[in-house]
């Protein structure tokens, strides 16, 4: 195993490059403090806007996946890739100080060259946009029907009245608007355009999650709202609609483990994979909770276990509540009562208040690798390419070596020439106080356009249940497990930590990838 701290000249070249860059952020860094008076988020509102980033869809889908799996076996997966992913979020933070990176793909890079930051990069904006795509598709099943049936009494009380008021005045003089609203509001497509204009692209076009702070606060209102909706209707069992579960064999219950195990490994792992914010929440915090990982592991641990419990209760009681009949959306199975219609509601603001967090990762990535910060950002590819084949070819061109190393520094030269014009005409649309940020048109263009992109999609989409799983085995296995076990690996040395990451991460990936693949064939009916 290579030794991390190895003085082998290309790594001395990456450090050295890598110490200059971390010099300048040090200054930013210090300018950034004395600038803001420690602003940022506390600890307590760090915990509300990560813990928003780990509940959503996947937590609402665990009914479903119970079902198909088999009760402790999902509650032992439940809880197994809640602790790994407190462990991997660690991991990544720790490493992050360490070598003062800002980023994950900076991680990647520093640790694993551009193969590295390359993986990082495409895996955290799949799984980022697979998550705003879920999120509008929530949206759009849940917003409009219960606001329609949340309005259908008071429609029909309305209409009611201005029939009698227009049998007396003999004309239709009460017909007001509000049957109108009610049939726009069954509308699913168009209500979600309203409600994904009028909120969620407001919100979006914010710069970062602090602001979000105490509206994630209402999201997670919301989430226990939710649960506390599910634990009430399986006690009072309006009707006898709810408690349809009649199995009461404790194997077949919890001890069984079904056929679609495996398949649903996927939905587990979605629940909890929030690496793809990791560093934006990390970052909200106050410059002065940032000098060690001391308080980020306050807000993990707070984090992923407030999260573990909220998709525990979600999950288990809709299982107890319809057991195999429990379906990934799970107002799907329940009456059409108003409660239900309240919780659909609640789900609904919580996937508006979350959709920014990814959002926000999606932006930044893009904008990382459109509109690099330095030359050298352009030319690390071609640096490195080079470097490679100097190595190579030195032995059979000794002779000539003297030669041979004019005409490198020439064309070096001329590559940095090149490369410093062109970031120089890309720069100019960057902010000067913060190089990770469009000015302000360009900010509401790219917006915008990723906005459209991903609402489109999500509408257009009849639903993604097999895609989800797909994406949590492809993408966030990656994301969540291997990657941050190879980084431990190449910077620390072999610890059994990263090993149990690398072998879970590793089996749920190409598994769970296979049968999530040959289930979306099947489903399309290609087999």
């Amino acid at each position: 195993m290579n030794n991390p701290h190895s003085t082998s000249p290309p790594q001395s070249s990456f450090e050295s490059h890598h110490d200059d860059e971390r010099a300048h952020n040090d200054e930013s860094s210090s300018s950034a403090i004395n600038d803001a008076d420690d602003s940022g988020s506390s600890v307590v509102g760090a915990i509300f806007n990560f813990t928003n980033c780990i509940v959503g869809a996947g937590a609402i889908g665990l009914g479903g996946a119970i079902a198909q799996s088999g009760g402790l076996v999902s509650v032992l997966c439940i809880i197994l890739f809640a602790i790994l992913t407190k462990r991997s979020l660690d991991l990544v933070i720790c490493l992050s100080l360490e070598t003062q990176t800002e980023s994950y793909e900076d991680l990647g890079q520093l640790a694993l060259g551009q193969t590295g930051k390359l993986v990082i990069t495409v895996s955290k904006f799949l799984y980022s946009f697979g998550c705003l795509i879920a999120y509008v598709v929530v949206i759009k099943d849940n917003m409009g029907p219960a606001l329609s049936n949340l309005l259908q009494g008071a429609c029909q009380h309305h209409d009611d009245d201005a029939d009698h008021a227009n049998e007396l005045l003999g004309e239709s003089f009460f017909d007001t608007p509000v049957s109108t609203v009610c049939q726009v509001l069954r509308n699913r497509i168009l209500t979600t355009w309203v409600v994904c204009i009028a909120v969620v692209l407001p919100l979006c076009l914010l710069r970062d999650m602090r602001p979000l702070a105490s509206l994630s606060a209402v999201s997670i209102a919301s989430i226990l709202a939710i649960v506390g909706i599910i634990l009430y209707l399986y006690a009072d069992n309006p009707h006898n609609e709810i408690r349809q579960n009649d199995n009461t064999d404790i194997y077949d219950m919890w001890l069984q483990v079904r056929p679609g195990f495996i398949e649903c490994l996927g939905t587990f792992v979605f629940t909890f994979v929030s690496q793809h914010t990791v560093h934006l929440a990390f970052q909200s915090l106050k410059p002065s909770l940032k000098t060690s990982s001391r308080a980020w592991k306050r807000v993990s641990s707070w984090s992923v276990g407030i999260s573990a419990v909220f998709s525990l209760l979600i999950g288990l009681g809709v299982y107890v509540s319809f057991g195999q009949k429990s379906k990934s959306d799970i107002f799907e199975i329940y009456p059409q009562i108003p409660l239900i219609d309240v919780a659909k509601l609640l789900l609904s603001v919580t996937m508006v208040l979350t959709f920014p967090l990814p959002f926000f990762t999606c932006r930044e990535l893009l904008i990382l690798n459109l509109f690099p910060s330095s030359p050298t950002s352009l030319n690390d590819n071609v640096s490195g390419t080079t470097a490679e084949a100097s190595d190579l070819e030195q032995p059979l061109l000794a002779p000539n070596h003297s030669r041979n190393n004019d005409h490198e520094e020439e064309s070096t030269s001329t590559m940095e020439l090149l490369s410093s014009n062109v970031s120089a005409a890309l720069n100019w649309v960057l902010l000067p106080e913060d190089l990770k940020q469009l000015k302000w048109p360009f900010h509401v263009a790219m917006t915008i356009k990723l906005w459209l992109v991903s609402v489109g999609l999500a509408i257009a989409a009849p639903s993604l249940g097999d895609v989800l799983d797909l994406v949590g085995c492809a993408t966030g296995t990656i994301i969540a497990f291997i990657v941050p076990s190879c980084l431990s690996f190449k910077l620390r040395g072999y610890s059994l930590e990263a090993a149990l990451l690398l072998l879970v991460g590793g089996v749920v990936g190409i598994v769970g990838t296979y049968f999530s693949l040959l289930q979306i064939v099947q489903d399309l009916g290609l087999v």
